[in-house]
């Protein structure tokens, strides 16, 4: 009997980090507040915002789009993301992440 081998996750989805798109005005205020906060002591990080998108490899259609406002939680997403999409199936992928 042969048997037929699921793909995985990762073989059916992409995974990306895409930036907030903000005009040329935009992205010098991000970037001067984010210059203030750092002189200032803080760190806002208002510039790294973007989006964590999973997109189908065949078509390109975005599956999903996460939400991410700083670096650290970005490569965070991405890390579980990518451990998802290396370890599950299809199905099993879309239901943990509420992929339609």
């Amino acid at each position: 009997m042969l048997e037929t081998l699921e793909p995985g996750a990762d073989e059916v989805y992409a995974v990306a980090l895409v930036p907030s798109r903000h005009g040329p005005v935009g992205r010098v205020l991000l970037t001067a507040l984010d210059l203030w906060c750092a002189i200032s002591g803080g760190s806002m990080e208002l510039s790294g915002s973007g989006y964590v998108e999973v997109s189908e490899r065949h078509g390109g259609r975005v599956a999903l789009r996460l939400p991410v406002e700083t670096a650290t939680v970005a490569a965070w997403t991405l890390d579980q993301v990518r451990a998802d999409l290396a370890s599950l199936t299809p199905e099993e992928f879309r239901a943990e992440w509420g992929v339609d």
